[in-house]
């Protein structure tokens, strides 16, 4: 499925879920929502994509049911915060770690559960349906990337030495003598 014919119809919502920051997600529903939408992700693959919200400096903390998967501890994946429920379930961690915030306001909260969802709304958060987030992310990732500034041709071969000398006589220094070796 092609995601351009996204772009018109998200273009207002997303602009507020972007400049929403920080992010408390879901992890196991968003990757259930990207999954319909045709992109079928791991743990890790969502912490991938997740890290273009990290390069924009918006900080992201996935919270994934059950234990984490075997191997090195990967608790703070960059600039990602990830938990595991172990023996509790996500969305208890997810409404413990919102009724703690100090800045409730200010938190994004993308899930689509109804339990996740109702503890935002009290808090007053930021609340971002995962289908729709999956949508933002699915389109950050086909975005191409931006090309860097281009710099003027002046800054790659330099100053003239003219130049050179009316800026040195405007600051009150003197030229060097070309004819000393």
């Amino acid at each position: 499925m092609h995601w351009s014919c996204c772009w018109s119809l998200l273009a207002r919502p997303l602009v507020r879920i972007i400049t929403s920051v920080p992010y408390l997600i879901d992890g196991n529903n968003l990757l259930y929502a990207l999954k319909a939408a045709g992109l079928e992700l791991g743990r890790a693959g969502l912490c991938s994509l997740l890290a273009m919200l990290t390069a924009r400096s918006e900080r992201v903390s996935v919270i994934f049911d059950g234990p984490a998967a075997p191997g090195p501890p990967d608790s703070h994946t960059g600039e990602i915060d990830v938990a595991y429920s172990y023996g509790r379930s996500a969305d208890e961690l997810i409404t413990q770690r919102i009724a703690a915030d100090t800045a409730p306001r200010r938190l994004s909260v993308v899930s689509t559960d109804r339990q996740i969802r109702r503890a935002a709304r009290r808090r007053r958060c930021k609340i971002v349906r995962s289908e729709d987030f999956a949508k933002l992310l699915i389109r950050l990732a086909e975005a191409p990337p931006k090309a860097p500034p281009a710099e003027p041709p002046e800054k790659r071969r330099g100053l003239s030495p003219g130049e050179a000398d009316k800026w040195l006589k405007e600051f009150g220094l003197e030229a060097p003598d070309n004819d000393q070796p």
